[in-house]
């Protein structure tokens, strides 16, 4: 499986971020399957045995329900959605250039900006994390 390269992570790149937690074999399948399909994905980074899925300040919060509306709702799954780490008082990116960012493009001078709730590739996101973590728990191969 060809993956992009993920690295491990310093508390600084997830400041201001919210993001997703998924175990680190289901967020390679999904990194995987996205890029077979040629989808967005936003940052990721390497969070000890599992992999953060940077997602929009603000947007932890309605993970639950947007999982519920995707039909992952009800499920126990070891999909965890968080606020930002607390590492200083820096604002996101987005935030510092004072000009809003196009979900999936980076910012000018910035890396790669979180998906937020505008963008119908963070339910895709949120979709195939569910899947993989399913997938992952009942033992069957990852999806094409």
């Amino acid at each position: 499986m060809t993956v992009p390269p993920l690295v491990e992570a310093a508390p600084a790149p997830l400041c201001g971020f919210d993001r997703v937690l998924v175990p680190l074999t289901a967020a390679l399948a999904v990194l995987a399957r996205l890029r077979r399909l040629g989808r967005c994905h936003g940052p990721v980074a390497l969070h000890g045995d599992r992999a953060a899925f940077l997602i929009a300040p603000g947007a932890a919060e309605l993970v639950p329900e947007l999982l519920g509306w995707l039909g992952w709702g009800g499920l126990r799954l070891p999909l965890e959605a968080a606020p930002p780490a607390p590492y200083g008082a820096t604002a996101p990116p987005e935030r510092r250039a004072g000009r809003p960012t196009v979900p999936g493009r980076p910012a000018p001078g910035e890396g790669r900006p979180a998906l937020d709730l505008r963008s119908p590739d963070l339910l895709r996101l949120l979709d195939c994390l569910a899947d993989a973590c399913l997938r992952e728990r009942l033992r069957l191969p990852p999806a094409r």
